[in-house]
This record gives structure tokens, sequence and C-alpha cells, in this order.
């Protein structure tokens, strides 16, 4: 007959492996480390550059209502889709000194932009324009309303200049048309297959800036270079329209 303890030596055996590796267990088991996440700073905001403008510049196309062209400030003969922006002025007519902000003082300046195929160039573009002969019967007009630019960072500024714009590539050929009143600058992009280029014309001088500034996308499927009588035959075919017909009581070409 067996004993008892020779019976239970395995169970006892077996339980005491169990505590030992429990112990050891115990014994190399430690916390979780104390961990600090710490999130990368934001990237620095960039500058605010000034803008002689005030009002809101960007061209947007979804978001500019379509108006008839028989009454836009850009059109041609064509015709086709007329889109119209906000009304900006400049910022020193909108703050003129001894003048209340915004008021006291008339500076309407259109904003509007013109789609068009001209010969064998797709056309978008926008005029900057204002009327210096305006006349209402609330306020006179402001000495500080002209158009500048509004382009501060050439070329870069050309790539945000319109949808067509923003779509380009292998940006290339920059010409800087030195600011001046008749004077344009350009530059060559690609949009997909087709070949484009941006222009901005300044136009005739007032009181230190223009009366109209244009801005222009010339496109072509194919073809040669677009040169500077292309340009000129674009613009040439475009109406720019300076009578503001808006509250004004000096008639149209008076």
């Amino acid at each position: 007959m067996r004993s008892i303890a020779a019976i239970s030596a395995p169970a006892w055996f077996a339980a005491a492996i169990l505590m030992t590796a429990a112990s050891a267990l115990g014994q190399t088991q430690t916390g979780l480390p104390d961990v600090t996440v710490t999130a990368p700073a934001p990237p620095p905001a960039p500058p605010q550059q000034f803008s002689p403008f005030a009002g809101k510049m960007r061209v947007e196309e979804e978001k500019w209502p379509e108006i008839p062209c028989g009454g836009a400030r850009i059109a041609s003969s064509a015709g086709d889709k007329c889109q119209a922006g906000p009304q900006i002025e400049t910022f020193m007519s909108a703050f003129e000194p001894g003048k209340e902000p915004g008021g006291g003082s008339t500076c309407s300046i259109g904003h509007q932009l013109f789609s068009v195929d001209i010969g064998r160039f797709a056309v978008e573009a926008d005029v900057l324009v204002f009327d210096p002969y305006k006349v209402t019967g609330s306020s006179p007009q402001s000495k500080w309303c002209m158009v500048w630019s509004g382009y501060k960072e050439l070329p870069n500024d050309f790539k945000d200049m319109n949808q067509v714009a923003r779509h380009g590539a292998d940006w290339r050929n920059f010409v800087n048309g030195g600011g001046t009143n008749g004077t344009q600058s350009t530059i060559e992009f690609a949009d997909g297959r087709r070949g484009c280029l941006a222009v901005e014309r300044l136009g005739p001088p007032w009181r230190g800036g223009f009366v109209w500034v244009l801005h222009a996308t010339i496109c072509q499927a194919s073809g040669p270079a677009i040169m500077p009588a292309d340009i000129d035959a674009v613009v040439g075919a475009l109406q720019i329209r300076v009578y503001d017909p808006v509250g004004n009581l000096r008639p149209a070409g008076g």
C-alpha cells in the first residue's frame, strides 16, 4: 500500500512550479513608463501682405454670378460668359483722411470676368476698372480712387490668377513689363496638353494708378508659341467699358 505523500507528490510538485513561475513573473514585470506626448507646433502663419484694395480680390469663378454681357464692363462682339465679382475700392479711399471710414466719397471699382474663344485661343480675362469721371448725387469721387495691379509678388501671383492658372504647370519665361501704363507682364505655362500664357496689362494712368488693369489667361490646343502680336489681337478683341452705369448722373459718352 502506497502512502498518501507518495500519491500527492506530483500535485505538490506542480503547485511549487506554478508558485515559482508566478514569483519570477512578479519580479520581472514592471509598470508602464510615464509617456508624455507633445504635438508638433503648428507651422507659422504666412505673413500678411498689404493689399492696396479694400475687398476680396481673388477670382472665384464658381462663386461669381453670371451677368448679361451687354451691360458688362468687359466683353467682346463674340459674346460668351460674363461674371461679376464683389465691388472693391482702394484702401486709401476707404479710409480717406478727414472722412468717415467707408463714407464721404465714392470709389466703385468693378471686378468682372469674361470667358470667350477668340480665334484659336481660349481666353479667360478679368478686369479691375473704375470710372474716373463718375458723378453721383450722394458724394464726390474720391481723389484716392484708382486701380493698382494688386499683384505684388510676380511671377508667383500669376499662379492664382484664375481657375485655368491654378491648374497650371511648367511655369517658365517670365517677362516683367516694368509696371508703367501700357505695359504688360507675361509668363508661359501648361494646362494639361494646352500651351498657355498669363498676362497682366496696365491701362491708362490715373493719379499714380490706372483706370483699369487687365489679367488674362490665353490658351491654345496646339500651334506655335503665343507671341506678343497674339496678345495684342486678343486684347484688341476685348471691350473694356470704363463708363460705370450704376448710380452715374453723367450720361454715357458725356
